[in-house]
């Protein structure tokens, strides 16, 4: 399994962590760690570190993050570095 940081901003009400998190569940991800970033105006930033079967499903999973009503992918990097992954 591979390592990377997902940022998303998402509405700030209930449910919508769960939702999120059964997408990536849906691609095989499993979620090690969250941060809740910010909590404003009615959205929420949060990071996830996910850990995937590789590189080749970081667009599936950003795909399947998108799905999520009124939330967005505002960047996904490897959990080792700073640079974005795709």
């Amino acid at each position: 399994m591979v390592g990377y940081v997902v940022r998303i901003s998402l509405p700030d009400r209930p449910g919508a962590l769960g939702l999120v998190a059964s997408r990536i569940g849906a691609v095989g991800g499993d979620i090690v760690a969250i941060n809740i970033l910010e909590r404003q105006g009615g959205h929420a930033i949060d990071e996830f570190v996910v850990e995937i079967g590789g590189h080749h499903l970081i667009e599936l999973l950003r795909s399947e993050i998108h799905e999520v009503d009124g939330v967005s992918v505002l960047d996904i990097r490897d959990a080792g570095s700073t640079a974005p992954a795709g």
